[in-house]
């Protein structure tokens, strides 16, 4: 019979060092160490579970609130459990099962741009490796966010789970306790962070391609609009910021130091193909076969057109929508020719940052009613800053739905979703608020756990009081905080869904159900060899 570790002999394994599984003897300490520490897969042992417990200890009184990575100094250390939701104490210790993983080789910084000053702030935990396959579940990063604007808590979890089914490579999410030295910091998403183990797990081989990543910086927010200097230079120095810049449009996240792959060629000769750069026939050029074929040739446009009505449907507007910002974009190549990206670039958009969404506005903007086809016209409020009538320039959404095939492409799988997934029934039925582990069940007692008292503040930070988090999450109800509203996710969902389906009535007449002949699997394409 084999004998499970006691607390005190994990500590003493984890002293120095992150889990090596070697070193731990038998029982189901080892097991569950050893499932979560499987470089293979997606990590699902971690993601499945409903809750863990993320615990620092040891860390300086003076860092925490870094805004830049800092360091674990000696005597500081991070361990990671999985815990029962419904658990009403703080900080519950690793059941019999033991710990999933520890390690004092990670840093920590506070993360967000809105969220970033907060009295509860968003955390990413980055583990850094000390050789071999020593992070968790491969993972480089861990994002804890603290879902600030979000009193429901489960914003991001429908929409994680809601792409998770349209078949694009997206990230993961579960929940996670914070607690630091002792004292507890409240619940948390916990997402996975797009890596070379989030490439690996999506693209298998050709997991060595340009990552991007798209930011508002030093030129404009990152509308992926075609840019030409005096000279008629459109090459990849148009995206690239200088090399000091602290404040990138676009930032290469992968291949920094390869000077052969970071001239950002592939994003300018990405960015020349969708605003139909070279074709003839004026702006009639974005209905012609050959753009669609162009497009379809420098990336996954159809996979773009699933994440497009499905953030539509959503409500994410500070993404590729109003802000346009806070996603990726990942050149693969092709399959076949691995070491080929640049020279045959193949693009694969990454949603990413989906706690303003499900009717969570500040600008008077009701996300529940705009054209399911005219994006930018959605955008004015949004913009009322800037000169009158002014509205977001996306011209990946706006010159792809003017493409007849792929605008029938999109409505045909909006539709999809309406019938399938994105409804009421099917949205309430996620969250639940009768008990049986539903997201309501999930996230309703750690959050209960951040106040004493029903209507008294949060004394981590949130700004959502405990019957707030109440009547938004169970109960369903709108709430106001200075210039934000804050719709109840039933309720804005069935606007959302009588709107689209009324619109998709209007559209039908031109663009019959079925028209683009297209089936919907819920799973992403296989990368194409190269032509």
């Amino acid at each position: 019979m084999t004998k499970s570790l006691d607390k005190g002999q994990f500590w003493d394994l984890f002293k120095n060092r992150a889990v090596v599984v070697a070193d731990l003897p038998p029982g189901r300490g080892r097991d569950l160490a050893e499932r979560v520490n499987q470089a293979e897969g997606r990590g699902d042992e971690f993601f499945d579970q409903d809750m863990h417990l993320v615990e620092v200890t040891g860390w300086p009184e003076e860092h925490l609130e870094p805004e830049e990575p800092v360091e674990a100094p000696d005597g500081a250390r991070l361990a990671i459990w999985p815990t029962d939701p419904r658990d009403t104490r703080h900080i519950p210790p690793p059941d019999e099962d033991g710990i999933l993983y520890a390690t004092t080789a990670f840093s920590l910084m506070n993360s967000g741009n809105r969220t970033l000053r907060v009295p509860k702030r968003s955390w990413k935990v980055e583990f850094e490796s000390r050789g071999g396959d020593d992070r968790l579940v491969g993972m480089s990063r861990l994002n804890l966010k603290a879902m600030y604007n979000d009193p429901s808590q489960m914003r991001e979890a429908l929409a994680w789970r809601l792409f998770d089914t349209v078949g694009i490579p997206s990230p993961r999410h579960t929940y996670g306790k914070l607690a630091i030295n002792g004292r507890y910091r409240g619940l948390f998403s916990l997402i996975e962070q797009v890596d070379g183990r989030f490439l690996k797990d999506h693209f298998g081989k050709n997991d060595k391609g340009n990552l991007y990543k798209a930011y508002c910086g030093d030129l404009g927010c990152a509308t992926l609009e075609h840019r030409v200097d005096g000279g008629g230079d459109d090459s990849g120095r148009q995206y690239r910021s200088p090399a000091d810049s602290d404040d990138a449009t676009y930032r290469l996240k992968t291949n920094e130091d390869d000077q052969a792959t970071n001239a950002y060629e592939d994003l300018a000769a990405l960015i020349r193909t969708i605003n139909g750069v070279g074709l003839q026939w004026g702006d009639g050029r974005f209905d012609a076969d050959e753009f669609r074929d162009t497009v379809e040739r420098i990336m996954n446009a159809k996979a773009f057109l699933r994440w497009a009505g499905a953030n539509l449907l959503l409500g994410g507007w500070d993404n590729y929508f109003a802000t346009p910002a806070n996603y990726y974009l990942y050149n693969s190549g092709h399959q076949g020719d691995e070491d080929g990206f640049v020279g045959s670039p193949y693009f694969t958009f990454i949603p990413w940052d989906y706690d303003n969404s499900f009717g969570i506005d500040y600008f008077d903007t009701k996300w529940q009613y705009t054209d399911i086809v005219d994006w930018p016209s959605n955008t004015m409020n949004y913009h009322r800053s800037n000169p009158p009538g002014r509205t977001s320039r996306i011209p990946l959404v706006q010159n792809l739905l003017h493409n007849r095939e792929l605008l029938r492409y999109y409505l045909d799988h909006l539709e999809h979703l309406l019938d399938t997934r994105f409804n009421p029934e099917s949205i309430m039925a996620e969250i639940g608020t009768d008990g049986g582990g539903r997201l309501w069940d999930r996230v309703s007692h750690a959050a209960y756990l951040e106040s004493d008292t029903p209507h008294g503040q949060a004394f981590t930070g949130r700004q959502f009081s405990n019957d707030e988090v109440f009547r938004s999450g169970c109960v369903q109800n709108e709430l106001r905080r200075g210039n934000a509203t804050v719709e109840g996710i039933h309720h804005y969902v069935r606007m959302r869904y009588d709107s689209a389906r009324s619109q998709l009535a209007a559209l039908r007449a031109t663009h019959p159900a079925g028209a683009s002949g297209a089936t919907f699997s819920g799973m992403m394409e296989a990368l194409p060899a190269r032509r």
